[in-house]
């Protein structure tokens, strides 16, 4: 089904990684998702209503939120095809971050608002009317949800897309909230309890769960994530295998949005290599980043001394020091000034994201045990937070 429909409507359909390609994939699927939920949708409340089911009328309740999540997907796929502008000059595929962020709060409400309907029903029960058209109903309400549920995990996998992760996510919960309403009416054609309330208190639990789950998704990649560890490992090493580059630091790498990605990188080379050979180096590097993750890099050259003794010495020295404070942090861009005066270290110390020791006293500590070991040196020393 999703080769037919991308052979049919998308030009250059293989190219997954190509921006506007994933978009056309994302409204695609936004449309074939709204169609679905919307037939969905009528269908139960139109039986809830005949049926007098508070279950069934909060499985059709979700299946219209889910209509306007759709909606929204579809209105942040098409905003973030647009291209960049003077106001957003890397681009608006941010939107497809708010969308999600709608779709968790349209879930919500129609979670809590299907739960207080079906407390009702649990304080002041109504007789449900058995129908096998109901059961039909939701029957192939479960077979179109589980479809639905793997369609939107396909192009997810293929464009790299939360909303159409989250989308997915919402389909495997809505199986389960039929499964449960379809119990409901089964069960409730053999006992007094009120049944059906219950279980529509339990689909609207696994509705909020969903909706609480996508929304703190959504808000970790709008607030920025460390990026992903198998990605950083593949970008160090890819970096490290070309010659005349001896180590990396510092990486950053900032998200606009599926397909917008930036990186930031030191590298560190011998100070003595010609300018213009490790120049080339660096843009071949940034070139070749970009052909192989679709990454714009930006490459920060750091000068080394390879054949200074003091400095190996002098670095051994500060390593040690690091790791009896803490093994976690670690040491770059160790060199060394020398004047008629005085003889100066300079360097940066990387600690933990989280680590809340402050700048001021950590680097008193690392210049006291310095000068414990050789009182001879001043040191002038950086601070940095890993960013991976």
């Amino acid at each position: 089904m999703l080769d037919l429909l991308s052979k049919k409507f998308i030009r250059n359909y293989a190219d997954y990684q190509n921006i506007k390609v994933r978009g056309h994939y994302g409204v695609l699927t936004s449309i074939v998702s709204i169609f679905f939920n919307t037939l969905m949708a009528g269908f139960k409340i139109v039986l809830g209503f005949i049926t007098g089911s508070s279950a069934v009328l909060a499985d059709g309740f979700n299946n219209l939120s889910d209509v306007a999540s759709n909606a929204a997907s579809l209105v942040g796929f098409i905003m973030a095809l647009k291209n960049p502008d003077k106001e957003h000059p890397f681009g608006h595929g941010r939107m497809e971050y708010l969308a999600s962020l709608v779709i968790s709060i349209l879930i919500l409400f129609v979670g809590f608002q299907t739960l207080w309907n079906s407390i009702w029903h649990v304080i002041d029960p109504t007789v449900v009317e058995f129908s096998f058209l109901t059961v039909l109903v939701l029957v192939l309400s479960i077979l179109i949800k589980l479809w639905m549920g793997r369609f939107n995990l396909a192009v997810g996998k293929k464009i790299d897309s939360t909303t159409l992760m989250a989308a997915s996510k919402d389909s495997i919960s809505d199986v389960l909230a039929t499964v449960t309403t379809l119990i409901a009416i089964v069960w409730s054609q053999y006992t007094f309890l009120p049944v059906d309330g219950l279980l529509g208190a339990v689909v609207s639990i696994i509705i909020i769960k969903t909706g609480l789950q996508i929304a703190k998704e959504t808000l970790a990649a709008l607030l920025g994530t460390a990026p992903d560890e198998e990605l950083l490992t593949k970008l160090q090493h890819f970096v490290a295998t070309y010659n005349r580059i001896i180590g990396t630091h510092d990486l950053m790498i900032h998200d606009y949005g599926p397909g917008r990605r930036y990186l930031t990188i030191h590298v560190e080379v011998d100070k003595n290599e010609e300018m213009m050979t490790i120049h080339d180096v660096i843009d071949r590097i940034e070139r070749d980043i970009y052909t192989d993750f679709k990454i714009k890099a930006t490459i920060h050259l750091d000068p080394v001394d390879l054949n200074d003794e003091l400095t190996r010495k002098m670095k051994l020295v500060v390593i040690d020091i690091l790791w009896e404070i803490n093994p976690t942090y670690n040491v770059h861009d160790f060199r060394i000034r020398r004047s008629d005066r005085e003889i100066t270290l300079i360097f940066d110390v990387q600690i933990p994201a989280d680590d809340i020791t402050p700048h001021h006293d950590l680097m008193e500590l690392i210049d006291g045990k310095i000068n414990e070991a050789d009182n001879r040196y001043k040191t002038l020393i950086q601070i940095d937070h890993s960013y991976t």
